[in-house]
């Protein structure tokens, strides 16, 4: 057997050559980070060079050109997953969820009634949210919804006596790869489900199943052809980076003539009435089921994608071998880390201590603790990695099933949490301690060994080597002003921009509370304040977000803090304001404001300095609505 090593580096070698990293500095991907490849994008041009796409709907030459480039496109995916438009068709949504949807809305239930128990609507426990979901439209039909555990769903497998078939179609959806854990649930389920081998339910009909395959077959290869779901869904910026927001629902053929299509989109008509309840859909069921026009540019694509997937990487085999490689390295270190009393340094959510191609997928779930055994928030943990270039996933990952059981939250837990504030995708990481999320990392074509060196040194040296030196204290260098002027709170000193600017420096000191650096004056005071003295050492405000700070010795205090402070931003190409965690160089731009010519001053070393009226109605900068740290 190859080392590690041997398997790592001429992967690397060979996916990275066309691959786009954002910026010009190395962004190490550990989580769900759209690196896509050059070449694609570069075919995409050319083909949109030359080739003038038309309205597939449309008869005239272009608009036939790229219905059947669509087409071509669906035969290339049913390749992909080695199956044919024999069995299989190819339905385009605006992604995986839309494609959940799509089932929830359109499959054959059956209302619960008098005479029949009606269907049921299956799903595994660890599921992600856009599953769950789907109970909601359940609702609406009067169809029963139930939550299922793998180890119930295991165990029905020794107990089943099929129950007789009354026509009732039920479904159970479940996913090939958890995106919480990285556990693959066996595809050897599909049959035995659909054959009445395992029950998720007890009832009488059929059951179909709905492989959630989104996340499974961004790294690994499904063979439709060995396992036949009913229905998949699929995300294909997974897979290639680009393009984005667009899905697919493969749909086996025998029961995709059974979907009960309700609302119709342009283009899914055989024929309608506009004055009455008249309407025959097309034969074709992905003519059926795609309302309105297709994102037909971005379907081009997936055509150059699947071309450019195959000749860098070799093959999906080639991709889960080396995604594999990397996260049982990762894997191993990780679990190997330990403080010097013995504590490890990780702990690893997971299903399984065995790590192999069929078990689990290149998912890396974990939590960082201290010395103590205590969770350092994952909040923290992502603040940290970010200086380091590196991208996190954190919180529970739309998949609340699979966070509550390895986190160990109830359901009256996630209420009170709730309570006191916490939301998905919220910063609050530790409610009285406990974990709200962890910290995911997942690995990709894309990831390289260089990567995971960088991941693991990371750990080592925030919290391993820092743990010689006393307890880990977080500072957030953009909040580390306000922090600072908080202590002063008492005589009325903040933190925000001012409302009103162009005002001369009289009017300033006439109308305005003045705070004073007495310790640069008169020598040091203190004023008391619950009978501990607090001392004003320093005043400094950053006219410019995240730029340098401007010292001075006094100074107006407007209703909103410090007059002029964080009045201004800088703000990229789409108006999005820019921090030092994006630009660490910003902090090399020193503003100072001149209170007598009304202006303020930009310097930076090697450039000659602008001048910005205070007066915003001889401003020539336009007002830029933004967030900075959630506020407007």
């Amino acid at each position: 057997m190859k080392p590690l090593c041997d398997l790592v580096l001429p992967a690397r070698r060979l996916f990275s050559r066309e691959i786009v990293r954002t910026g010009d500095r190395c962004e190490h991907s550990c989580s769900a980070l759209c690196l896509f490849f050059y070449l694609q994008l570069k075919k995409l041009m050319l083909h949109m060079c030359l080739h003038f796409s038309g309205n597939p709907h449309s008869g005239n030459l272009s608009s036939r050109l790229t219905h059947d480039t669509i087409e071509h496109v669906r035969y290339r995916i049913l390749q992909h997953f080695n199956t044919s438009s024999e069995d299989y068709t190819v339905i385009f949504t605006s992604g995986s969820t839309a494609a959940l949807k799509l089932v929830a809305e359109n499959f054959p239930w059956t209302s619960k009634s008098s005479r029949n128990s009606g269907s049921c609507f299956g799903y595994l426990t660890d599921n992600h949210t856009s599953v769950v979901g789907m109970r909601g439209i359940m609702k609406m039909f009067n169809v029963s919804s139930i939550p299922v555990t793998p180890e119930d769903l295991i165990e029905s497998e020794a107990q089943t006596v099929k129950p007789h078939n009354d026509g009732t179609f039920h479904l159970f959806c479940y996913p090939a790869l958890s995106n919480f854990s990285g556990t693959k649930y066996p595809l050897s389920w599909i049959k035995k489900i659909q054959t009445g081998k395992m029950l998720p339910a007890r009832l009488p009909g059929n059951w179909a199943v709905l492989l959630d395959a989104a996340s499974f077959v961004s790294t690994s290869p499904l063979d439709l052809a060995v396992y036949q779901p009913d229905l998949v869904n699929v995300s294909f910026y997974k897979i290639f980076g680009f393009p984005t927001g667009l899905g697919a629902l493969i749909v086996s053929n025998h029961i995709g003539n059974l979907l009960k299509k309700t609302y119709f989109g342009g283009g899914t008509a055989a024929a309608y009435l506009s004055k009455e309840d008249f309407y025959v859909p097309k034969d074709s069921i992905s003519d059926r089921f795609e309302d309105g026009t297709v994102s037909f540019l971005d379907i081009i694509a997936l055509k150059h994608g699947f071309d450019v997937l195959q000749k860098l990487t070799g093959g999906m085999e080639n991709i889960r071998n080396h995604t594999h490689a990397l996260a049982t390295y990762t894997y191993s270190v990780l679990s190997a880390l330990h403080y010097t009393n013995g504590q490890p340094v990780i702990c690893i959510y997971g299903d399984t201590e065995v790590r192999t191609c069929d078990l689990q997928g290149p998912i890396i779930n974990f939590n960082v603790l201290d010395e103590t055994g205590s969770v350092i928030g994952y909040t923290q943990v992502d603040k940290l990695a970010s200086l380091c270039n590196i991208h996190f996933r954190t919180g529970c990952f739309c998949n609340a099933g699979a966070c509550q059981k390895h986190l160990g939250i109830s359901n009256a837990q996630v209420k009170s949490n709730l309570q006191a504030g916490h939301i998905c995708g919220d910063e609050m990481d530790l409610i009285d301690g406990r974990p709200t999320g962890s910290v995911r990392i997942s690995f990709g074509f894309m990831s390289t060994f260089e990567d995971v060196k960088v991941f693991l040194n990371f750990i080592v040296d925030t919290f391993i080597k820092k743990s010689f030196q006393g307890p880990l204290q977080i500072v957030d260098s953009e909040k580390f002003s306000r922090i600072t002027l908080s202590q002063s709170e008492s005589i009325g000193v903040g933190g925000k921009s001012p409302g009103k600017t162009g005002v001369t420096k009289n009017q300033l000191f006439s109308s305005l509370p003045i705070i004073e650096n007495t310790c640069l004056c008169k020598g040091r005071a203190t004023m008391a304040t619950n009978n501990q003295p607090i001392t004003l050492s320093r005043i400094y405000l950053y006219p410019i977000k995240s730029c340098a700070a401007f010292q001075v010795s006094q100074w107006p205090v407007a209703e909103q803090g410090l007059l002029f402070d964080r009045n201004w931003m800088i703000v990229n190409e789409n108006g999005v304001c820019l921090s030092q965690k994006q630009e660490p160089r910003l902090c090399l731009i020193q503003p100072s404001i001149d209170m007598i010519r009304n202006t303020m001053i930009i310097q930076a070393t090697g450039t000659p300095p602008i001048e910005v009226s205070l007066n915003e109605c001889n401003s020539t900068a336009g007002i830029c609505h933004n967030k900075v740290c959630g506020d407007r």
